[in-house]
């Protein structure tokens, strides 16, 4: 008798799905394909309540995932590129089958799921760290990290600059993880010491060795945080979103690390490909990429951006360099020579003026191409680190000193500097993003804050994003002013605030990544890379998929 009211119960469920979905089917039905391209829409039932399952189609001809949510039981995709996918969906507590389907041009095609109850969450595709290693649990945190002697210490060095996930996915011996503790306590590291001279004691070093020996030693597992409070999710908000990753071609002989993207005038993606020594192009109408290798040999490229002519300008170690998309011609602007100081460009910006700035986090410099001299001109950074960069409409420059928990401008008409010190200490601003009205945003990646800075009057103001264990990256402005953030966590998220409402608004990401820089449409679609999946893709949400009037990417 139980069993048999529990099965009712299930199709009682599944019946009420469909009910409620009427709301935003009709919501949904609404997008139209643009043309050449097909939809994609179903129902996913479920034995007990749910809200905002992710659904997957992965296109398996040209490897792009397109990836949109439930509400009411109900899902829809537009503008899929015609040909054979891969449907599935994702949701915590439940499982799902795989069904393949063909989407055609002009049509739309049909895929229901009935999810099964699961013991745990399938694992997204990707993983939580920058090189890229498999994670294979998520566990609470006191399981990840154990309160034993050690884990203070470890919290304030280690976990403080790498965040949570980043140790558990390494299982090195004493020696290994004593030669990784010498290379961020030494003072000749191209960055300074991560660790200050003063503040490691030898006790202390000696429970932090033991300690992550004990617990990420060569026989422990791959594994990452799991997550015990949920993100907050606006469902009926999220059915009109879209995200869409498009998988770069795998190379055999280089890993890619896909890292700053950035739009030409034709709407091509272009992005830094440090694995991969490059600067690669995304058309995402067509989903076909190509790359443009950099002549000098680990030129580690981090930072784009683009100028009225359409070049393509990177930043990297030792070099700033200039990209012709149309010729392929590279040219290199030296910032020093072999036995130099190290100084290696970390994120380009261009000013009214068509100068390129740029920081150089190793060097502690602040640097400006100069259009009309075509020279290189820097100054020296008031503190240490200068990391991500923005330039206001006064061609005021401003950027993050990450290391040392200050935002600092410059002013180019009287070459002073003038800093800010966040409200949380301590600190690490990552990014830096400039609104429409001159208000500097940053997010304190270690905290989980996201703060603004008015320059007329010097007053800041931090936010808390709301769950725990957030790790913001970048701040960046919309053209309506909302503040977006990209977030790796929570095992990856973009998130919308608003400042007139002072309310965040969450987009579980497709995969496990972080999402180091991201750049916005004119439509107000967000772009990204996915640095620290296992598959490195260029990915790009559309907040609303019935506004979609292209795939070409246009500031």
């Amino acid at each position: 008798m139980k069993r048999a009211l529990r099965g009712t119960n299930r199709v009682a469920f599944s019946c009420l799905f469909f009910l409620l979905a009427g709301t935003s089917l009709r919501m949904t039905a609404r997008a139209s394909a643009l043309p050449g391209t097909g939809t994609l829409s179903g129902t996913v039932s479920a034995p007990k309540p749910f809200q905002a399952a992710q659904v997957y189609a992965r296109n398996t001809d040209r490897k792009v995932v397109f990836m949109v949510y439930t509400a009411g039981g109900k899902y829809q995709a537009v503008n899929l590129f015609p040909g054979n996918y891969e449907v599935s969906v994702s949701k915590k507590g439940f499982a799902s089958d795989v069904k393949k389907v063909v989407v055609r041009a002009g049509e739309q095609a049909t895929v229901n799921f009935a999810l099964r109850e699961a013991a745990a969450e399938p694992m997204r595709p990707g993983n939580l760290q920058q090189a890229a290693r498999t994670v294979e649990e998520l566990v609470p945190y006191d399981v990840l990290y154990p309160r034993e002697p050690g884990r203070e210490v470890a919290e304030r060095t280690c976990i403080f600059c790498h965040g949570v996930n980043f140790v558990p996915t390494h299982q090195w011996n004493e020696s290994q993880w004593n030669a990784a503790v010498d290379l961020m306590s030494n003072p000749r590291h191209p960055e300074g010491a991560q660790i200050p001279p003063g503040t490691l004691s030898p006790a202390d070093r000696r429970n932090l060795v033991s300690y992550l020996t004990r617990n990420f030693g060569p026989i422990s597992k791959k594994r990452g945080l799991e997550l015990t409070a949920e993100m907050p999710l606006d469902e009926q908000t999220l059915a009109k979103a879209m995200y869409v990753e498009y998988d770069l071609p795998v190379n055999a002989n280089a890993r890619p690390r896909t890292h700053d993207p950035h739009f030409d005038h034709d709407g091509n993606v272009f992005y830094t490909n440090a694995g991969e020594n490059g600067i690669g192009k995304l058309d995402p109408r067509t989903g076909t990429f190509r790359h443009y290798p950099i002549p000098t040999p680990k030129a580690g490229p981090e930072g784009l951006t683009a100028d009225a002519q359409g070049h393509i300008w990177w930043s990297g170690e030792l070099a700033m360099g200039r990209l012709d998309p149309k010729t392929g011609e590279m040219v290199e602007y030296p910032l020093g020579k072999k036995g130099d100081i190290q100084i290696e460009a970390h994120t380009p910006a261009m000013d009214s003026k068509q100068n390129v700035w740029f920081t150089a986090l190793h060097g502690d410099k602040l640097g400006k191409w100069d259009r009309k001299t075509e020279k290189i001109i820097m100054w020296d950074a008031p503190t240490p680190s200068p990391y991500g960069i923005a330039v206001d409409k006064k061609d005021r420059v401003w950027f993050a000193e990450y290391r040392f928990c200050k935002i600092g401008m410059f002013d180019p008409a009287t070459e002073k500097f003038t800093e800010y010190s966040p409200l949380v200490t301590p600190c690490q601003p990552r990014r830096v993003g400039v609104d429409s009205k001159g208000t500097a945003w940053y997010a304190v990646h270690n905290s989980g804050m996201l703060g603004k800075i008015d320059p007329e009057s010097g007053k800041i103001v931090e936010y808390k994003i709301p769950v725990p264990y957030s790790t913001p990256y970048d701040a960046w402005p919309d053209r309506e002013d909302n503040i977006w953030v990209s977030d790796g966590g929570q095992g990856g998220a973009l998130i919308k605030f608003d400042p007139r409402t002072e309310k965040f608004l969450y987009y579980p990401s497709p995969r496990r990544t972080d999402m180091p820089k991201i750049e916005i449409t004119r439509d107000g679609a967000i772009w990204y890379c996915t640095r620290s999946a296992d598959i490195q893709a260029v990915g790009v949400l559309y907040p609303d998929m019935n506004k979609i009037t292209t795939l070409g990417a246009y500031y």
